[in-house]
């Protein structure tokens, strides 16, 4: 499957018209089926599935432990991706009968605001990363997007250690994106607390969900972040950066995170 097609177009330019082959951006529905059942189906980029899947769970509070996974694997046309955890608490599938509208373009479903009692707080007093360093990761995080710079058609998110970008996806929707990253570095087994999480979407409240049920002490945007966004991260201890372009920034909450 791959992440981009050729399409037919016909390009205005001016007064002129003339037609054009153009790359866009894939997009496909792929079922979700977590043992045996259909859970939900997510309009992606069809591109890293088996990590969406995981990164997806995580986010859920679904998945915890690797040792949990006892299948994964993505097949068929349409596709989808089947995934067995064991260890699941009794009446898992109540978690989502509770859906909430997302703020993402389309009018997706989220289930991120369950039971938001049990997401904890992150330790407040550390890491700390200069300007300068967000800066500098910020240049290679830009340009990293082989699949936007061709199409202009997805975001794409970024794990940092504070020195160098670790890993990096892609995908046409922000959260899916984010789940991406997250599911390829557990799956890695390379732990994600003390890490920054980059973004290029605006941050609302399910990307500030993310990244604290997964634990980012620090994340930035290249976008805007929403009022219910701030408050999140201003409850969940995150420091959240935003409009992080060129030499500017705005930092929204829990500053001492960020040194000049």
């Amino acid at each position: 499957m791959k992440p981009k097609i050729d399409a037919l177009i016909l390009k205005v330019n001016g007064n002129e018209m003339e037609g054009a082959v153009d790359e866009v951006a894939a997009e496909l529905p792929v079922r979700l089926v977590l043992n045996n059942e259909p859970l939900v189906t997510l309009l992606c980029t069809p591109a890293e599935l088996e990590e969406l899947a995981v990164g997806f769970l995580l986010s859920e509070g679904l998945l915890h432990e690797r040792s949990a996974i006892k299948k994964l694997s993505v097949s068929g046309t349409g596709p989808s991706i089947f995934i067995e955890l064991a260890g699941l608490p009794r009446h898992w599938e109540k978690q989502f009968e509770k859906r909430t509208i997302s703020s993402g373009c389309g009018k997706g479903i989220t289930f991120t605001n369950y039971d938001r009692s049990k997401d904890r707080k992150l330790d407040t007093r550390g890491p700390v990363v200069s300007v300068g360093t967000i800066r500098e990761l910020l240049k290679v995080f830009r340009n990293i997007s082989t699949l936007y710079l061709e199409t202009g058609g997805v975001h794409s998110a970024a794990l940092s250690d504070g020195k160098d970008l670790l890993f990096f996806s892609e995908d046409i929707g922000r959260h899916n994106a984010v789940d991406k990253l997250i599911g390829k570095a557990f799956l890695k087994g390379i732990s994600i607390e003390n890490k920054i999480l980059f973004t290029s979407g605006r941050v609302t409240s399910e990307i500030v969900t993310k990244a604290g049920r997964n634990r980012f002490p620090i994340l930035v945007s290249r976008a805007a972040a929403s009022c219910m966004a701030i408050n999140y991260a201003e409850d969940m201890g995150i420091t959240l950066v935003g409009f992080a372009r060129g030499d500017r920034m705005n930092i929204y909450t829990w500053p001492n995170r960020i040194r000049m």
